[in-house]
């Protein structure tokens, strides 16, 4: 295998908080002159409330919290390889700024620690320290930062023998000369035997046989970014209290093309009664699927057997759930084959989202809704919301209809996260109706879940525009604005027109979905660019939010021990 080495320019903390670098650097061109201040980065980082993440453990044998220690310094190590794939300079100004004493320095630091680099996730990916591309490059560190997109597919067109390396989930690319190369993930990034040493250790520790079973498989894993058996068996844990997410996961960090996966790392502990509560949603999917607003012939007869339902509290986060705004759900695994035959698992991080539902949905509430709902916006509500979205993640096709081989995933290319966080969303709405027809869901529950919906769309939007979370809520509220659902009161609060908002829903789930059945890339593009788009109304209510956190700078805090 051919060795491929990695250069990095590591500045001065003095030079980095300047916006200044060596000469060569100074020839790209780079107008740094309009990089955010000292005062404006402090203001951002206070954005993030500084919160404490712990859960109870004293339920846990002491082989079981053993276990668990190992997860987490598995999940250390994910850390580190992910710094590299967020940008080819976030290693090298972490630590020159780490290195120094200087006041501003730190503050700088604590900015990149929590955006994992000098470039800001809220903001449009704008760079805040240090010299280099004023924003961030779309290909992260994935690919050559000066590489095209048409350089790319040109490369890959006269290359034909390549293309399934290069747009491998699981390989970084690489400039050799005038050509483009893939390197497997295994062999780039240094961390991995260490990791799938971890692994084997946590591994060692577990009593239950199928959890020492998906642990055994995701070591291998690790150490051949072949990731389907390992996923087949995370389907297949039962009866144990500790849960782990590791490994390459999500494509929102590859901006060109979501080809390339992200390193993270969730360490779980389970609660059964959150989940118990909850399991009711698991026996709605079939009929969720039949219920959406499509052609019936692009319905699918089964959303797949097998689907889990769990409320977890986190341990630790570590890598792509680590950086900027952090995730309160998931909804897993990927890969379509393994989904098509079990399903998906849908897990609620409990211990987050209220830490999110007390600190910012009830303040955006109390600002940006008229008197009357306030009352209305509840942590129930939130929790059966995000919950029902994760749901949602697996109704409607993975594959384009008519073209079993062609995964919508593929065919979206860049817009799929969007797209996908719409659908999501939209649905986890949308299929409160059925709820509600059936009666499982009272008409107040109806009223509770709108409008707290509705205070979440805000809560989401604070993420950027270039986000997907954030442009898919900017599509959403966007679109129930425009058809009269939500309106705007002349003192910036917001009221909600009940008697239309679930049919304007309905719509908007069908547009969606139809877009992702036919694998309608134009249509997408189309969508995002009409509704995906801050409008000065809804700049002026985010202004209105300016105080309130958007998100949380969370601490791990659990004892292990």
């Amino acid at each position: 295998m051919r060795t491929f080495s990695r250069w990095f320019v590591v500045f001065t903390a003095a030079a980095l908080v300047a916006g200044c670098g060596p000469e060569k650097e100074e020839e790209k061109g780079e107008d740094m002159s309009e990089m955010p201040t000292r005062e404006v980065v402090k203001e951002r980082r206070a954005m993030y409330a500084d919160t404490d993440i712990a859960v109870d453990l004293s339920h846990l044998s002491i082989r079981q919290r053993a276990l668990i220690a190992k997860l987490i310094e598995a999940g250390k190590l994910i850390d580190q390889v992910f710094w590299q794939q967020a940008s080819h300079d976030a290693v090298a100004i972490r630590d020159s700024l780490a290195a120094s004493d200087d006041l501003a320095a730190q503050d700088y630091l604590a900015y990149v620690n929590i955006n994992y680099g000098p470039y800001d996730r809220i903001f449009e990916g704008e760079r805040f320290v240090g010299q280099g591309p004023a924003r961030k490059p779309a290909g992260a560190g994935y690919y050559p930062e000066d590489m095209t997109r048409e350089e790319f597919e040109a490369f890959v067109e006269a290359n034909p023998d390549q293309k399934e390396a290069l747009e491998s989930q699981y390989t970084v690319v690489l400039r050799n000369g005038d050509r483009l190369e893939a390197v497997p993930f295994y062999h780039y990034y240094m961390q991995t035997g260490e990791i799938v040493t971890k692994l084997e250790e946590a591994a060692a520790l577990a009593d239950n046989p199928s959890l020492k079973k998906y642990l055994e498989l995701r070591a291998i894993a690790l150490a051949t970014d072949n990731y389907y058996e390992s996923d087949m068996a995370w389907m297949d844990l039962t009866g144990n209290d500790i849960d782990v997410v590791i490994g390459p996961i999500e494509n929102y960090e590859d901006g060109l093309f979501n080809y390339k996966t992200a390193h993270e790392c969730a360490v779980m502990v389970k609660d059964p009664e959150g989940t118990a509560e909850l399991q009711m949603f698991t026996e709605h999917i079939d009929a969720f699927e039949q219920a959406l607003p499509i052609k019936e012939e692009y319905k699918r007869a089964s959303a797949g057997s097998g689907n889990v339902l769990e409320v977890v509290n986190i341990v630790y986060f570590g890598g792509d759930f680590q950086a900027g705004v952090k995730t309160i759900a998931a909804s897993l695994p990927n890969d379509p084959r393994v989904t098509q035959a079990k399903g998906g698992k849908k897990q609620m991080y409990k211990n987050m989202m209220e830490a999110k539902f007390d600190k910012i949905v009830v303040p955006i509430a109390e600002r940006i809704l008229e008197r009357g709902l306030r009352e209305f916006v509840d942590r129930k509500a939130f929790t059966s919301f995000v919950t029902l979205h994760e749901v949602s993640h697996t109704l409607g096709r993975a594959y384009v209809y008519g073209n079993d081989d062609l995964s919508v995933r593929r065919a979206m290319k860049e817009r799929y996260s969007a797209i996908e966080e719409c659908k999501a969303d939209i649905l986890g709405l949308y299929n409160n109706k059925l709820l509600h027809e059936e009666g499982i869901v009272t008409d107040v529950q109806r009223i509770r879940t709108i409008v707290t919906y509705v205070a979440g769309l805000f809560r989401s939007l604070r993420f950027g525009a270039e986000e997907a979370h954030g442009q898919a809520n900017l599509v959403q509220l966007n679109w129930l604005l425009e058809h009269g659902a939500i309106t705007k009161n002349e003192d910036g609060t917001h009221a909600v027109d009940f008697d239309v908002f679930m049919d304007v829903a309905e719509k908007l789930a069908t547009k969606v979905l139809t877009i992702e059945i036919e694998g309608d890339y134009d249509a997408a593009g189309e969508l995002l660019d009409t509704y995906g788009k801050m409008t000065p109304g809804i700049e002026a209510t985010i202004e209105m939010l300016r105080d309130i956190p958007r998100d949380l700078n969370t601490r791990y805090v659990t004892e292990v021990n």
